[in-house]
């Protein structure tokens, strides 16, 4: 056990709450109430992963519920991205797009109580994201992000029955014993501002999380926060709170546990690869609290909540339908890799990364004619997670919810000087550049170590959503541009030609390996 688990395991939190507002207390209240948290973060699938050894939102309900039968009162928070990205909420069912249905479902089932907004909850249009919290059981907590209604900051709601309530900022959760002991914990959230859209707003995460925190404190015995913010701002915000004594946070996809002063900063793994419990035990009588973490590794060892596995059976069926369609088996494992394979946005939208080099290589391979470079923007992989392990065919779906062919071109050293700029300035977006043979040195670009010639023919591949123009700065790449000397587009769904779907593309090359 490290030293900041014992820390943390036996360090004593004081709390400044005007006791004469507390909730009133009855002849048999001992002045001890012993409660717990289950927290996840950043679960993008509803199943398992790995060939079912990890994860699973039916395993986690089960848990929950496990967690329920011991007695005490328990809250189950999400600390933010849910409904964005996974390949199920990228696929049509009745006629639309999921996006994200099936996770507000599940996690109605599994008995969430609290969310956090995460910024992938943005990547829904507007109309989209209002249906999932209509649909949701759940509450939303937004202390730093609002709905931007012609240019005016407003809260964000839940329509439900006809009546229209308002996501607050800060949640209040009264608490009592078998005893009679009561308590109120309030919780703010924070989120990072990593996904603007026009109908959002952000306050300054640090400044709207300590005045709600002081607000909540003004009546409540214990105020905690569910963060959706990167680590250093975490670190951040801990340092800057007073009687907080439990950060619990999302956006980091691997688990964390920091102290900063008397604050602790935790995170779970993504996709419920584990999750955490605190076990905390107030003293009503002194103010005194103590917290004990805990890591749970959510694995094949656990039982599944029947209900919820049934829901996500049913889902799984819908995926599963859409996936045979290009590929037969599914669970077929194509790779296996005890180095991850980076796909995660902070990654691959910033620097080329083991996942996108493997990607180009496939490309390279599936071409007709030997290529002298290949790239494609870094936001056609959407997984925004890392590999490990056995891969498999599913999870290349995962990572390529969209699909799409490859194209082979023949173009000017002009034409792909002037795309190469352009992914570099995209670096942070989806429209930066995932290369192969290709690098910049002193401002010249290079194919191998040979400068590219803007009056020279050069064979590139590429994938075929850029030359739609959609992309970022890239909206030169349609096909009438002049620098084309030929374009070679596959027909769609051709069983006999690989490039016709990047998925198989990049498992076929992985099986070779």
């Amino acid at each position: 056990m490290n030293r900041l688990t014992i820390l943390c395991l036996s360090v004593l939190f004081f709390f400044s709450c005007d006791p004469s507002k507390r909730l009133a207390k009855t002849d048999t209240d001992d002045g001890i109430i012993r409660f717990g948290i289950l927290h996840i973060n950043d679960v993008y699938e509803i199943e398992a992963l790995e060939g079912g050894k990890v994860g699973g939102m039916s395993r986690v309900a089960q848990l929950y519920k496990d967690l329920k039968a011991e007695g005490q009162p328990i809250l189950f928070v999400h600390a933010g991205d849910f409904l964005n990205p996974s390949l199920l909420g990228s696929l049509k069912y009745e006629g639309e797009r999921i996006k994200g249905r099936q996770m507000v479902e599940v996690m109605n089932a599994s008995g969430v109580d609290l969310v956090a907004f995460g910024n992938h909850e943005f990547d829904l249009d507007e109309d989209e994201l209002q249906e999932r919290i209509n649909e949701s059981n759940f509450t939303w907590i937004g202390t730093s992000v609002r709905l931007n209604i012609e240019g005016t900051p407003k809260p964000f709601y839940k329509e439900q029955n006809g009546y229209r309530v308002d996501c607050e900022d800060g949640y209040n959760w009264f608490i009592q014993d078998a005893d009679g002991t009561k308590i109120q914990v309030g919780i703010f959230s924070s989120t990072v501002a990593a996904n603007p859209r026009d109908y959002v707003h952000y306050l300054d995460p640090f400044e709207s999380a300590i005045q709600t925190a002081e607000n909540l404190q003004k009546d409540c015995d214990i105020v905690l926060g569910l963060t959706h913010l990167n680590m250093v701002q975490d670190l951040k915000l801990a340092g800057m709170l007073q009687n907080v004594p439990l950060l619990m946070g999302g956006h980091d996809h691997d688990n964390i546990q920091e102290m900063v002063g008397e604050t602790m900063v935790c995170k779970a793994d993504a996709n419920a690869k584990t999750a955490y419990f605190y076990q905390f035990t107030y003293n009503t009588k002194t103010g005194e609290t103590s917290l004990e973490p805990r890591l749970i590794p959510v694995t094949d060892q656990m039982d599944r909540d029947p209900e919820v596995a049934k829901l996500v059976k049913k889902w799984q069926t819908i995926q599963d339908a859409v996936i045979k369609q290009v590929i037969p088996d599914p669970d077929q494992i194509v790779y296996h890799t005890e180095v991850p394979l980076d796909g995660r946005e902070s990654s691959i939208r910033n620097f080329q990364t083991n996942l996108g080099t493997l990607m180009t290589l496939s490309m390279a391979q599936a071409s007709r004619k030997k290529t002298d470079a290949v790239f494609f923007n870094s936001g056609s992989i959407r997984i925004d997670d890392q590999l490990k392990g056995d891969v498999l065919a599913v999870d290349i779906f995962r990572v390529l919810p969209f699909g799409g062919s490859m194209v082979e071109s023949d173009m000017t050293g002009a034409l792909l000087i002037r795309i190469l700029e352009a992914g570099r300035e995209n670096k942070g977006t989806g429209g930066f550049l995932q290369v192969l043979n290709l690098k910049e040195v002193e401002d010249t670009w290079y194919i191998n170590d040979v400068a590219i010639d803007p009056e020279a023919v050069y064979h590139i591949a590429f994938t075929d959503f850029l030359l739609t123009g959609f992309e970022n700065r890239l909206d030169f790449m349609t096909p009438d541009n002049p620098g084309y000397i030929s374009i070679d587009i596959p027909k769609p769904n051709d069983p006999t030609d690989l490039r016709s779907d990047i998925r198989k593309t990049l498992i076929e090359y992985m099986l070779k390996q």
